[in-house]
């Protein structure tokens, strides 16, 4: 696994079809796949991060 540094995690731009398939899981993955795969991240990603608001919320 590549090793990330913390300045690195905030993305500043949306994940990229080329950036999926380039990971050895998804190489050969058609483009609407990877396309999905990309949907899917997004949507947990957003349920996550409404769970982390309102449970931030909830703790003051």
């Amino acid at each position: 696994m590549k090793y990330i540094n913390k300045e690195d995690i905030t993305r500043k731009h949306d994940l990229t079809v080329e950036e999926v398939k380039s990971f050895p899981m998804f190489e050969n993955v058609t483009d609407e796949q990877a396309q999905e795969i990309i949907r899917t991240i997004r949507i947990f990603v957003e349920i996550a991060l409404d769970y982390y608001k309102k449970t931030e919320a909830k703790t003051g």
